[in-house]
C-alpha cells in the first residue's frame, strides 16, 4: 500500500542548489555559482571536484548539464554523494572523487564506487560516452535509496541505506571541462521520481494526472517525460539500442532463448504497453511471448525464458495464456503469436479494475486474466523466431512532423581573429587581419585563432596579403578544439598534440601526425592574392579549399565546437579574413564546388553513355540542349546510405565513399547501399585511391540487414548473420569462411579497377572484375539484399559506377529476375544448336510407386502409397552444381513431406530399391527438420520441410570443397554437410504429402558424358543388356570415369598443372639452397640444415611429387625428410625454419621411420627408413583421392601413413637434411595414359579390342617389379582383368604386385615384398569410393581387419559398381544346398551370411572361371579373390570340423567374349550355372577352417583384387 507523502514535503518550496565555495584547486565558478569550469583542461585532467552548496533533501534531484568537453583525455564526468561537509576539506578537496574514502558513493563510467571501491558493475549508461548537452543527476529517495538520472531517465536503485545528510558531488574529470546546474531554472523538466515496488509515491491528483496522460484520448506533454523503454538489465543475449527502446537478440541463428527484456518502470493503470516485431528468422519453432510480471528487473535473476518463472508472471505464448509457467487458457483470442510477421504489433493493458487485455495489431483479444496485482512491469521474451522488437508510442503516430523552427535563428556573429595570438603575431584592422610584424627576422610563433567557434557548414577563408620569400614553407590552416583563452600558443600549430587538424604543404596532420599525403594543392606554392579556407560540415567532415576549389574530405568525426586557426609560418606574413562568410551550406551556385552534389556526366563518359543508359534502368533526363548543366547529371536512386562507419565520409551526392584518415585508421569504414538491390541489378564500384601502409584491402558483399538496424562493426566480417562477403580470395558467410581460393582476390586490386557483384536468378552470387565474371562465389543467396562495401586496409576511396546490365558481361537471360536458365537452354535445344549445358534428369530406375515422365524431368508417386517413392538423379552431382526440384502436387491425405539428399547408391536394372531414405547404407539427407547420415540423425533444428507448398523450389548444391548445402526458394537453410564422396547422386523421397516434383535445374558445362547426351529414354534403352550382346557400362562406372576426368581437368585448370610436365621447386627455399636446371634440381651448399624446398604447385589428389637423390655427404648423420604442408610457400616466413620438423602449422613430415604432425611425433613404426636411401634412389609423396598420404620409394607405394584430407591445398615439403646434399625432381606421368574405358557397343571390332587390351595391360602392370624386365605372368593376369570388363578407373594405376615365383624371389629384402600366402597371386589395389572412417585410420586403437572373400569374375564388376559385396544369394560359397545348410552354425544363426576367412587358403576354394581371350583366341582359366577390410565386432567366428584336402570339382564357369562378361549361349549350361549341383564346390562343416560371417553388407570394404591363373595357362618370365 503506497504511503501518503507528508504535507510539508509536498508544500515546501525548495531553493535552487548552487555549487559550494569549496572546490578543487583548478575549478573556477561563475559569478552566480551555477556553473563550474576546470582551468588548463589541455594540461590537467583532475583537481575538478565541486559540491552542492547545501545538503540534499529527500526526493530532490541534483542535476548538471555538460557544457564543454575536450578530447585530450580518457574518462569523463563523475557524479555522486558524500556525507562529509565540503567546508571540512582543508586545505582543498582531493584531486579525484574516488579518493574520498569517508562515506562517499560515486558513479564513474558505468560502475558504482563506495569509498573508492567498486560495488556495482554495469549499473547504467556509460558516463564517459555522454556528449555536450547531456544531463546527469543524483537523488536520495525517502526510503534511503540512491538513484542516478541520465537525461531525466531514472537508472534504478543503485544502493540502499543511504544516510539522511548528504551532499552532491561532481568531478570535472578527464574530458569533462564545464558543467552547469540545471534545476535552478529548468523546473519544468524536472526528472520524475523512481517508481519502486515498495511504494508508488503520488497523491490522488498525481494519480489522476498519470491516468489521464496514459489514456488514449489525450497526449499531454507530461506523458513523454517518463516514456516507456526497456530496462538496462535484460537477458544475456539481448542488445539494447535506440535509447533502450529497441531490443535485439544476439546470434539469432545460434541461440533461441535468453532474450527477456522488461520495462524500466511499472506500468500505470490503463497504460498501453505495445511493441512492434522488427525482425524474424525462420530457423526455430516458437516465437515472441509478451506479458507482465511483478518482479522488479533490478532484483530479477533473468531466466532463459519467462515461462520458467513460477510466480508473479502472466504471459501470452502462441495462442494461449500461461500463468506462472502453467497453461491457464489453451485457446485465447483470435491470433497466434507464433504466426505473426515483421511489422505486426502486440500490446497489453492492465485496466484499473485489474483485468489484463492483450492487443494484436490494435485488435482487443479479450480478458486474459483478472485481479492482476499492482505494480507490474511489461515483459517481452525474444524467443525462437523473433529477433528484434521496438517499443512504439501512440503519441508518435498522432504527432505530425513539422519543419518549422521552434525559435528564431540567432544572428550569426561576424567571424574575427582573437586578440590573443602567437608571440610574433598581431591582430589588426578590428580583428580581420593577422600578421607577423617582423617577418624578415622571424618565421614562426605566428598562430592566430578565430574569436568564436565555427558554425556548421561555415567557411573560414583567408587571403594572403603579404608573402616573404626568405623562408621555406608557408601558411598552414585548420581547426582546433583549443580555446584562444586557454591555449599556450606554440611555435607552430603542428606541435599541438590534441584536438587539432591542420593542412600543411600538400598534406593533412592531426595532432602533429601526418594522416594524408598528397592531399591537394601545396600551400607552400601560394602567393599574394591566393585564398585558402576550411569548412567543417554538419556531419563532422572537414574540407579544405584553395582558391575556391574543394580539395576533398580531409578528416572525419571532427567535433562540432572548433575554432579556425591560421599559422603565419615561413613565407606567409599577413592574411585577412574573406567576408562575408556564409553560414549556410554551399549550393551548386556557390563558387566553391561541393562534394555533396552529382558529378558531370563527362567524368563518367568512359563508363556510361546516354545511349546505353536509355536502354537500362538508369536514364538521363531529356533536354533540348545536350550541353546544359542539368542534362549532364546522372539521376539514379542507388547510392550509399547516410548511415555508415565512423571513419567513412560520403561525397558526390553519396556516390563516393572515402576513408579520410587512411594513414592512421584502417577499419570502421563500412558503407551500405541506400536500398536493396533489384533483381538483375549490378552493384559496381571503381577504386579511386589506395594507400600502401596496411595489409588487406577492400571487402565486398551483400547483407539482409537494413542500414537502420545495423550496428556498424569495425569490419563487416564481424557480422554473424545475414551477410555474404568476399575478403581477399575467401568467401565468408556470417563471419565464417566457406570457401578459399576464389578466382578474384580483392587484396590484389589496383587503382582504376572496377569490381562489382550480381545475384543471379538461381540464387548464386557472382563477382565481376572489369566486366569479367569471376564465377559463382556462393549459393542460396536470398533476394532483397543490400550491397555492402568495407573500405578496409589499403582501400581509401571508391565511387559507385552506374552501368547497364548488358555492359557488365552478364548473359541476357540472367538480367531479368523471372527468367530462368532452363528457358534459354530449352530454346537452344529446340533450335538445334549445340547447347552449352544440359538439363538435369531423373534416373529411370526408381521406387515401385514412382512414375518418371516428361523425358526424365518429372516424378509422380501413386496416391495410394505413401512410401516407395525414392527417385535418383541420372548423373552424379558435380562440384559447383545445384540440383533444383519444384513441388508440383501435394496430397493432404498423408502426413510428412519431401526428403532430399545425396547417396553413393545408384540403382540398376533389377536392383532392389529401399522403400525410404533410411534404408540406404550410404546417404546424407534432410527429412522433416533433421539431417541424417545413413539413417542416423546427426544434426537437428533445420527449417522443417513439412511447410512446403506447391510451387516451392528445393535446392541441393555441392561445393568445390565437397560439402552439401540446402536451400528453399533460394534461401539457405544454414545446413552444411562436409566430406561428401565423389560420384554421389541426388536422391529424393516423395514421401507422404509430396506427390510429384519436377526438375528445374541445369547441369554444369561438360558434365554430361557423350554416351548419355541422348534423352533418358534412349539412355535407359541402351542400358538394358541385349540377349546376345555384351554387358554395357553401368551409369556408376560412367559417372566415376567422368568424375575422375572432371577432377583432373578442374585441378589442372585451377593450378595450371600439365600432367606431362616436369615438376619444379618453388622459389621460396631454405637459406643454404641453390637451384639448378631451371628449378628442377636443388643443392645444399653449406652446413647440414637450412635445406627446405617446396613443390611449385599444390599436389592434386591422385597425383604425386617425387625426387631423386643425386648426391650424399657422408660427413653427417640423418638424411632426407619429406611430407606435405597446408601453408603455401609464398606465405611462409621470409626465413624458413632450419628443419622441416619445426613446421608447426598443418604439416605432416616423415623423418627416418617416424611421422611428425605439426612438429610432434605421432608414429614411429613405419616399414621403411628414409635414412637408408642411396644415390640414384627416388622418394616421394602421393595424395590419394580419399585424402590419404602415401610414401613412394623407387616408385613403390609403401602404403598410407596418415589421413590429411583434400579440403586444403597441400604442397610437398622436402628437407635436404644431413647426408642429402642434392636432389632433382622426377617427371610426372601423363594422366591420360592411365585410364582406358571398355567400349559399350555390342559388336566389338577385334583390332580395336586388341589395341585397347594391350593398352590396359600396360596400365595395369605398372612395371614396378623391375624396370628392365616385363613379367609375363603379370601381363597374363592383367589381360585376365581386362577381359573381366573392369574399367581402369576402379584400380590404382600404381602399386600392383606380382607374386609369381621369379618376382617373389626378386622382391626378397625390398619394401614391396608380398606375404608368403600371396605367392602365386597378382594383386591390384582397388580405388573404392568407400573408405574407412577417420577415427579408424592409422594410429587408431581399433583398426579394421584384413580378410579374404572368394567370388566369381562375372560379379566383381557389379561389386565395384555398388561399392558393397553382393547379397548372400549370389555368394559363391553359398550357392549349393550343402552350403546353405552349412551356413547355419552350431549357435543357431540363420543362413544368408557373408563369409570371409582371415587367411587366403580357404578363399582359394572359389571355382576357377573360364574367360575367352580374343587376343590369343583361347580360354583363360583363373581364380578371383577379393581382399577386404572387415569392421571389428561386426562378425562372428566359426570353425569347421574336417580337413580341406583338395579343390573340389569346378563349377560351370562363365565365359567372357571380347572383354565383356556373358553367359554361355547353351541353355543347359546357363541352367547349370544358375543352379549348380550339390557336389559343386562349397564350404561345409567338415572343413577345419576359420570363417567369419556377418549379415552386414556395409561391414566390409573391398581393398584389393587378387588373380591367380591356372598353371597350364600361365608362365613366368
Amino acid at each position: 500500500m503506497a504511503e501518503e507523502p507528508s504535507s510539508s514535503t509536498t508544500s515546501s518550496v525548495q531553493l535552487p542548489q548552487q555549487f559550494h565555495a569549496i572546490h578543487g584547486t583548478l575549478v573556477q565558478l561563475s559569478e552566480n555559482g551555477f556553473s563550474a569550469f576546470r582551468l588548463r583542461p589541455s594540461h590537467e585532467f583532475n583537481q575538478g571536484l565541486v559540491f552542492s552548496s547545501r545538503s540534499l533533501k529527500d526526493e530532490q534531484v541534483f542535476e548538471v548539464r555538460i557544457d564543454r568537453k575536450v578530447h585530450s583525455w580518457t574518462g569523463s564526468i563523475q557524479i555522486g554523494i558524500t556525507t562529509q561537509d565540503p567546508a571540512t576539506f582543508h586545505p582543498a578537496p582531493p584531486p579525484n572523487a574516488l579518493d574520498i574514502v569517508n562515506k562517499s558513493w560515486v558513479l564513474s563510467g558505468c560502475n558504482l564506487f563506495e569509498n573508492g571501491k567498486i560495488i556495482v558493475e554495469d549499473y547504467g549508461p556509460n558516463l564517459d560516452e555522454l556528449s555536450e548537452g547531456d544531463r546527469v543527476g543524483v537523488m536520495r529517495t525517502s526510503e534511503g535509496d540512491l538513484v542516478f538520472y541520465v537525461n531525466s531517465f531514472a537508472q534504478g536503485v543503485a544502493v540502499s541505506g543511504i544516510p539522511q545528510t548528504i551532499y552532491a558531488l561532481v568531478d570535472l574529470y578527464g574530458k569533462c571541462v564545464e558543467v552547469t546546474v540545471t534545476n535552478h531554472r529548468e523546473t519544468q523538466s524536472q526528472p520524475r521520481p523512481l517508481l519502486t515496488l515498495s511504494s508508488v509515491v503520488m497523491d490522488s491528483n498525481q494519480v489522476n494526472q498519470e491516468e489521464e496522460s496514459c489514456s488514449t484520448a489525450s497526449t499531454p506533454s507530461g506523458a513523454l517525460q517518463d516514456r516507456l523503454r526497456f530496462h538496462h538489465r535484460c537477458g544475456t543475449m539481448v542488445k539494447l539500442s535506440a535509447g533502450q527502446r529497441t531490443g535485439e537478440r544476439r546470434r539469432p541463428l545460434d541461440e533461441f532463448n535468453n532474450g527477456v527484456v522488461m520495462t524500466q518502470r511499472p506500468l500505470l493503470p490503463d497504460e498501453l504497453f505495445e511493441i512492434r516485431i522488427d525482425s524474424l528468422v525462420d530457423k526455430w519453432s516458437g516465437s515472441i511471448e509478451v506479458g507482465i510480471t511483478t518482479h522488479n528487473p533490478v532484483a530479477l535473476d533473468f531466466p532463459s525464458t519467462m515461462t520458467n518463472l513460477r510466480s508473479g508472471t502472466i504471459m501470452m505464448s502462441g495462442c494461449g495464456i500461461l500463468t506462472n509457467g502453467k497453461g491457464t487458457r489453451r485457446e485465447y483470442g483470435q491470433c497466434n503469436l507464433d504466426e505473426l510477421g515483421e511489422g505486426d504489433r502486440i500490446g497489453l493493458i492492465r485496466k484499473t479494475n485489474g483485468d489484463l487485455h492483450f492487443y494484436v495489431n490494435s485488435r482487443d483479444q479479450g480478458v486474459a486474466a483478472s485481479n492482476v496485482p499492482n505494480p507490474v512491469w511489461g515483459v517481452v521474451d525474444l524467443y525462437g523466431r523473433t529477433v528484434r522488437v521496438s517499443l512504439i508510442d501512440r503519441e508518435d503516430a498522432i504527432k505530425a512532423p513539422t519543419n518549422e523552427p521552434e525559435e528564431d535563428s540567432p544572428v550569426v556573429e561576424q567571424l574575427l581573429f582573437h586578440t590573443r595570438c602567437g608571440l610574433h603575431a598581431a591582430v589588426v584592422n578590428g580583428g580581420t587581419t593577422g600578421h607577423r610584424p617582423n617577418a624578415q627576422s622571424d618565421f614562426n610563433h605566428g598562430v592566430v585563432l578565430t574569436s568564436r567557434p565555427l558554425k556548421p557548414d561555415e567557411l573560414f577563408e583567408v587571403v594572403l596579403d603579404k608573402v616573404v620569400l626568405k623562408w621555406a614553407g608557408s601558411i598552414e590552416i585548420g581547426v582546433t578544439t583549443q580555446r584562444p583563452e586557454d591555449l599556450d600558443f606554440p611555435a607552430t600549430m603542428t606541435n599541438v598534440r590534441s584536438g587539432t587538424w591542420m593542412m600543411t604543404g600538400n598534406g593533412v596532420m592531426h595532432n602533429g601526425l601526418t594522416v594524408l599525403d598528397d592531399y591537394g594543392t601545396s600551400l607552400d606554392r601560394l602567393g599574394s592574392g591566393d585564398r585558402v579556407g576550411v569548412i567543417r560540415r554538419s556531419n563532422g567532415v572537414l574540407h579544405f579549399f584553395v582558391n575556391g576549389e574543394d580539395q576533398g574530405p580531409a578528416a572525419g568525426n571532427v567535433p562540432d565546437k572548433v575554432y579556425g586557426v591560421v599559422d603565419l609560418y615561413g613565407q606567409a606574413a599577413q592574411v585577412s579574413i574573406v567576408t562575408p562568410s556564409p553560414a549556410t551550406p554551399l549550393t551548386d551556385s556557390s563558387p566553391y564546388p561541393s562534394y555533396l552534389y552529382p558529378a558531370p556526366s563527362h567524368l563518367l563518359a568512359p563508363l556510361v553513355s546516354p545511349t546505353s543508359l536509355a536502354d537500362s534502368t538508369y536514364a538521363l533526363p531529356t533536354s533540348s540542349s545536350s550541353t546544359s548543366a542539368s542534362s549532364t547529371l546522372i539521376h539514379t536512386d542507388l547510392s550509399f546510405h547516410k548511415l555508415h562507419g565512423r571513419n567513412t565520409t560520403l561525397s558526390s551526392n553519396c556516390l563516393t565513399a572515402s576513408r579520410p584518415n587512411a594513414l592512421s585508421e584502417f577499419n570502421d569504414a563500412i558503407c551500405i547501399t541506400s536500398r536493396p538491390l533489384r533483381p538483375g541489378e549490378v552493384f559496381e564500384v571503381i577504386i579511386e585511391k589506395l594507400v600502401e601502409r596496411w595489409s588487406g584491402s577492400l571487402e565486398l558483399g551483400v547483407t539482409s540487414i537494413r542500414p537502420e538496424n545495423l550496428d556498424f562493426p569495425s569490419t563487416m566480417t564481424d557480422i554473424t548473420y545475414g551477410t555474404w562477403m568476399l575478403s581477399g580470395s575467401s568467401v565468408m558467410q556470417d563471419g565464417t569462411i566457406t570457401r578459399n581460393g576464389y578466382p578474384l582476390d580483392l587484396d590484389a586490386l589496383h587503382e582504376g579497377n572496377r569490381v562489382g557483384l550480381l545475384r543471379h536468378a538461381d540464387g548464386s552470387l557472382h563477382y565481376y572484375l572489369n566486366d569479367q565474371d569471376q564465377g559463382a562465389a556462393c549459393w542460396g543467396v536470398p533476394q532483397d539484399l543490400y550491397a555492402v562495401i568495407d573500405l578496409y586496409g589499403q582501400c581509401a576511396q571508391v565511387s559507385l559506377v552506374h552501368r547497364p546490365l548488358q555492359a557488365s558481361g552478364i548473359p541476357p537471360d540472367q538480367q531479368e529476375g523471372d527468367a530462368t536458365p532452363l528457358d534459354s537452354t530449352t530454346s537452344e535445344l529446340a533450335s538445334g544448336g549445340q547447347p552449352h549445358r544440359h538439363c538435369h534428369r531423373l534416373s529411370p530406375h526408381c521406387g515401385r510407386a514412382i512414375t518418371i515422365s516428361d523425358d526424365g524431368r518429372t516424378a509422380k508417386r501413386e496416391d495410394k502409397d505413401f512410401e516407395n517413392g525414392l527417385v535418383f538423379s541420372l548423373l552424379p552431382l558435380q562440384p559447383e552444381e545445384s540440383f533444383d526440384v519444384r513441388i508440383e502436387t501435394i496430397s493432404q491425405r498423408w502426413a510428412g513431406s519431401l526428403g532430399i539428399g545425396i547417396t553413393t547408391f545408384h540403382p540398376q536394372e533389377g536392383t532392389v530399391i529401399p522403400s525410404t531414405l533410411s534404408g540406404l547404407d550410404s546417404a546424407w539427407y534432410i527429412s522433416g527438420s533433421n539431417v541424417f547420415q545413413s539413417g542416423r540423425q546427426f544434426l537437428a533444428s533445420c527449417l522443417p520441410l513439412e511447410h512446403l507448398v506447391v510451387g516451392d523450389v528445393v535446392s541441393i548444391r555441392r561445393t568445390v570443397e565437397s560439402a552439401l548445402r540446402f536451400a528453399i526458394n533460394g534461401r539457405d537453410l544454414s545446413v552444411l554437410i562436409p566430406n561428401i564422396p565423389h560420384g554421389a547422386y541426388v536422391v529424393l523421397d516423395l514421401h507422404a504429402m509430396v506427390q510429384s516434383v519436377s526438375v528445374k535445374s541445369i547441369g554444369k558445362v561438360g558434365s554430361l558424358p557423350e554416351s548419355l547426351a541422348t534423352t533418358p529414354a534412349a539412355a535407359a534403352t541402351s542400358s538394358v543388356p541385349a540377349a546376345t550382346g555384351t554387358l554395357p557400362l553401368s551409369l556408376s562406372q560412367l559417372a566415376l570415369r567422368e568424375a575422375m576426368q572432371g577432377i583432373q581437368s578442374a585441378f589442372s585448370s585451377r593450378f595450371g598443372i600439365a600432367f606431362s610436365q616436369q615438376q619444379r621447386f618453388h622459389d621460396h627455399h631454405g637459406r643454404n639452397i641453390v637451384f639448378k636446371n631451371n628449378g628442377q634440381t636443388a643443392q645444399r651448399t653449406a652446413s647440414y640444415n637450412q635445406g627446405l624446398v617446396y613443390s611449385k604447385e599444390p599436389i592434386v589428389p591422385g597425383s604425386c611429387f617425387q625426387v631423386k637423390i643425386e648426391q650424399l655427404d657422408e660427413r653427417w648423420t640423418g638424411s632426407l625428410m619429406l611430407g606435405v604442408t597446408a601453408i603455401p610457400p609464398d606465405k611462409m616466413p621470409s626465413t624458413p625454419p632450419t628443419c622441416a620438423l619445426l613446421l608447426k602449422r598443418p604439416s605432416w613430415i616423415i623423418s627416418g621411420r617416424a611421422l611428425h604432425q605439426g612438429g610432434r611425433k605421432v608414429r614411429s613404426d613405419l616399414k621403411f627408413d628414409l635414412n637408408e636411401l642411396r644415390v640414384g634412389q627416388s622418394a616421394g609423396v602421393h595424395l590419394s583421392q580419399t585424402g590419404h598420404l602415401h610414401v613412394l620409394i623407387d616408385g613403390f607405394d609403401c602404403g598410407s601413413v596418415a589421413w590429411v584430407g583434400t579440403s586444403e591445398s597441400l604442397f610437398a615439403v622436402i628437407d635436404l637434411y644431413g647426408k642429402t646434399a642434392e636432389i632433382s625432381t622426377v617427371s610426372l606421368r601423363s594422366a591420360s595414359t592411365t585410364t582406358s574405358t571398355p567400349t559399350t557397343q555390342p559388336a566389338l571390332n577385334e583390332e580395336k579390342a586388341l589395341r585397347e587390351s594391350s593398352n590396359s595391360e600396360k596400365s595395369l602392370t605398372g612395371g614396378k617389379t623391375n624396370p628392365h624386365r616385363s613379367c609375363r605372368y603379370k601381363l597374363a593376369c592383367s589381360r585376365f582383368v581386362n577381359i573381366m570388363g573392369l574399367p581402369d578407373a576402379y584400380l590404382e594405376s600404381e602399386g600392383s604386385v606380382c607374386g609369381c615365383a621369379q618376382c617373389f624371389c626378386e622382391q626378397e629384402g625390398t619394401l614391396n615384398k608380398v606375404g608368403e600366402e600371396v605367392k602365386g597371386w597378382c594383386r591390384w589395389i582397388v580405388r573404392n569410393r568407400r573408405s574407412v572412417d577417420k577415427k579408424d585410420g592409422p594410429g587408431s586403437n581399433e583398426k579394421w581387419q584384413t580378410a579374404f572373400h572368394g567370388t566369381r569374375p562375372s560379379v566383381v564388376r557389379r561389386i565395384l559398381d555398388e561399392g558393397h559385396l553382393l547379397s548372400p544369394d549370389l555368394n559363391v560359397w553359398q550357392r549349393t544346398k550343402a552350403a546353405r545348410r552349412s551356413s547355419k552354425g552350431n549357435d543357431g544363426e540363420s543362413n544368408g551370411q557373408l563369409l570371409f576367412s582371415p587367411s587366403l587358403q580357404p578363399a582359394t576354394l572359389a571355382p576357377t572361371a573360364e574367360l575367352y581371350d580374343p587376343l590369343h583366341k583361347k580360354i583363360q582359366r583363373g581364380q578371383v579373390v577379393l581382399q577386404v577390410l572387415v569392421q571389428p565386432g561386426s562378425y562372428k567366428v566359426r570353425k569347421a570340423t574336417s580337413p580341406l584336402n583338395a579343390l573340389a570339382p569346378l563349377a560351370p564357369a562363365a565365359i567372357t567374349m571380347g572383354g565383356s562378361v556373358t553367359c554361355s549361349s547353351d541353355p543347359a549350361h546357363q541352367q547349370q550355372l544358375l543352379n549348380p549341383h550339390a557336389e559343386s564346390t562349397a564350404i561345409t562343416d567338415e572343413d577345419p577352417a576359420i570363417f567369419w560371417y556377418t549379415k552386414e553388407r556395409g561391414a566390409a570394404i573391398v581393398q584389393a583384387l587378387l588373380i591367380k591363373l591356372d598353371e597350364t595357362a600361365s608362365a613366368s618370365s
